[in-house]
């Protein structure tokens, strides 16, 4: 009766205009609504929304927005973070109107995450999603937006506020220090690692988008190789949830994965294992300096080049 999955994210952004291009062109999501201020609605499926972008300038995270299933579940959920000592305060009418949900409460995790509880989204089951640009889809629904990955001061500090104080619970240990955490069989709806100081790195360093078919990760690498937007590593296959997928860079600076083929924890058999390396194969960092077109010369056949 805890959380379900990961509902939502909020980004504040300063280039509306190149990440609505980035987002429906190159990724497939499609343009659910736009308020007065410019704030775009982004949606993968049935949901209004998924994604928020404000024009707010921080070129970062500002919230996440994990689902509970009912107001009983929110209620459970608020008194144990109280008992802990978090102070939760209720989401005011205007904000509860601007996430297009029922119920909405609000706190500060570690590190100064905004966190936000929430029960009764909008959904659009007579409008079933249309991607922006041909592809099969994404993979949603119950299993929420996908997963982020989150820059922390204290990765301990944080693993026992996810696990104790939001009973999401712990999937694996990657190298570097990763914790990667579950709420669904999603393999890991959240990973939190120390990534670099906060003063002078993003808090966000990475959201990932699950696609329907291994198709749709081809086309999105293409696209990226021939519309410019940066690839920052290479196709390849983690070693611990198994997604084959590849990385781009945001208009905001931050990683987007786009990934296909990610592995399903049953909890009644799923032992937490760690991890001394990454990948399987590929996800190869490319310097900040290496152009599109330099990959997609390198990638043609001999008699195209």
């Amino acid at each position: 009766m805890g959380i379900t999955q990961l509902g939502y994210v909020g980004i504040g952004v300063r280039d509306l205009a190149r990440w609505e291009a980035f987002a429906t062109r190159i990724v497939g999501l499609e343009l659910s609504a736009r308020d007065p201020d410019g704030t775009l609605y982004l949606r993968l499926d049935d949901y209004h929304h998924r994604l928020v972008l404000h024009p707010s300038g921080e070129d970062d995270l500002l919230y996440v927005g994990w689902q509970v299933a009912t107001p009983q579940a929110l209620a459970e959920l608020v008194a144990r973070l109280r008992a802990a000592g978090v102070p939760v305060s209720p989401g005011s009418l205007e904000e509860r109107a601007q996430r297009k949900v029922q119920g909405l409460v609000k706190f500060t995790a570690p590190s100064g995450f905004a966190f936000e509880l929430f029960y009764g989204p909008l959904t659009k089951p007579g409008a079933p999603f249309v991607p922006s640009r041909p592809m099969t889809g994404f993979k949603a629904g119950p299993l929420g937006l996908g997963h982020l990955v989150v820059n922390v001061e204290n990765r301990d500090a944080m693993e026992r506020f996810l696990t104790e104080g939001l009973g999401l619970r712990l999937t694996d240990y990657g190298a570097g220090r990763l914790a990667f955490f579950h709420c669904n069989p999603r393999h890991h709806s959240i990973a939190i690692g120390e990534l670099g100081p906060l003063a002078t790195h993003k808090r966000l360093q990475h959201v990932m988008l699950e696609v329907q078919s291994l198709d749709d990760v081809g086309t999105a690498y293409d696209l990226c190789l021939q519309e410019g937007v940066r690839i920052t590593r290479t196709l390849g296959r983690h070693v611990n949830d198994l997604m084959v997928s590849f990385y781009c860079e945001t208009p905001s600076g931050f990683e987007l994965e786009i990934g296909w083929g990610g592995v399903e924890v049953d909890d009644a058999t799923w032992e937490v294992r760690s991890f001394d390396r990454g990948e399987v194969w590929g996800h190869q960092r490319l310097p900040a300096g290496t152009p599109p077109a330099a990959l997609l010369t390198a990638a043609a056949p001999a008699e195209r080049r």
